[in-house]
């Protein structure tokens, strides 16, 4: 019998779906190495599992992706794992994903709906100086636990999955103005030309960030298999299994709140904390905690709003407004004009975005 090796859970805690440890299990059996001695090693079994949302704590993910890393002895190993599998495989949010208007679509609900993949790390999506970029950060407390080469591994996993997912529904000719990557440079000239070869690009090694860039023009084509029905059924399934998970963290729970309340106006901190079942002054706590507080979780909310929503001529500028609880249009106009530079008209007709922040009120 293998020996199951201790692994020590971090100060927090996160989970990921059970699909993407199928996915690396399949890649390591593939080389040889028996993957499911490795996942009893640090105390997982996904035999006995058939549920499509089953998730696992992500610490143990990672030490079965450290030990399988250093079995394996390949630098790029994340690379071939998503060369191998069928990319946006996450079920209610493949759907949603594949299904959505146009590529920045697509990138905000990834980005709102990261956390049903894993809450072990955050996506963000935003207009930067003419450009739309998608970052992805880890759950610090986690990625401290393991070494660099899985840490890179992971993030390697995940922008060349988004990469092949967004080829496959925008056409072969998709390519991101520029893939960064906190990285070091691949050590063989094969495995740097083999990062050229997969992003069709060189990768910009050694960043503070990893993240994806992607011109306006290629952000706003329109898609093949756009179907909003489809989307807003995925997107329904999506939010009852969000909201069935109390691990979520505080800012998301409040965050999938404000999109509930906005649409009757801009909600009182007060009432938002009676729907989270805890007073005032805990949820003021709470959010101080992460480094947050409730005004910049709301500007967040809507600012992902008004994008998702400009995005698509489902609504005119003043029913966006009052989906985002502004009083009257004038005031949304000049909350989004300070983030981002631009009218909403203009951004919806022209994607003249500049710098784009939070929507304050």
């Amino acid at each position: 019998m293998t020996p199951v090796t201790k692994v020590s859970a971090p100060d927090t805690y996160a989970s990921a779906l059970r699909s993407w440890l199928l996915a690396a299990k399949m890649a390591v059996q593939q080389r040889g190495v028996d993957a499911d001695a490795l996942l009893r090693e640090v105390g997982l079994d996904l035999n006995d599992v058939t549920d499509p949302t089953a998730r696992y704590p992500a610490h143990l993910g990672l030490a079965f992706w450290q030990r399988a890393n250093r079995a394996i002895g390949e630098e790029l190993l994340g690379i071939d794992v998503a060369l191998q599998f069928v990319p946006l495989n996450f079920n209610a949010l493949s759907y949603a994903l594949m299904a959505s208007e146009n590529l920045a679509q697509m990138y905000l609900r990834l980005a709102r709906y990261a956390h049903f993949i894993t809450d072990a790390a955050d996506v963000r999506f935003t207009i930067e100086g003419g450009a739309g970029k998608l970052s992805f950060t880890g759950d610090p407390a986690l990625l401290a636990q393991v070494d660099d080469a899985t840490r890179w591994s992971i993030f390697d996993y995940a922008l060349l999955s988004v990469v092949r997912g967004s080829r496959m529904l925008f056409g072969t000719e998709f390519k991101p103005l520029e893939v960064r990557m906190q990285r070091q440079r691949p050590g063989t000239e094969a495995n740097q030309a083999k990062m050229v070869r997969v992003f069709r690009g060189a990768p910009v090694y050694g960043c503070e960030d990893n993240a994806i860039i992607v011109d306006l023009a290629t952000l706003d084509k329109p898609l093949s298999y756009a179907n909003i029905e489809v989307v807003k059924a995925s997107e329904d399934a999506m939010e009852r299994n969000l909201s069935s998970r109390g691990e979520r963290p505080l800012s998301e729970q409040l965050s999938a709140v404000l999109k509930e309340l906005l649409p009757s106006g801009e909600p009182r901190q007060e009432d938002v904390a009676e729907r989270l079942d805890m007073t005032l002054r805990t949820l003021q706590r709470r959010l101080a905690e992460q480094d947050t507080c409730y005004r910049d979780v709301l500007n967040h909310t809507r600012h992902q709003l008004a994008m998702q929503y400009l995005g698509s001529a489902q609504y005119s500028v003043g029913e966006i407004a009052f989906l985002l609880g502004f009083s009257e249009v004038s005031a949304f106009t000049r909350a989004f004009r300070r983030c981002t530079g631009s009218s909403p008209r203009s951004w919806r007709n022209q994607g003249d975005a500049g710098e784009s922040g939070d929507l304050g009120s």
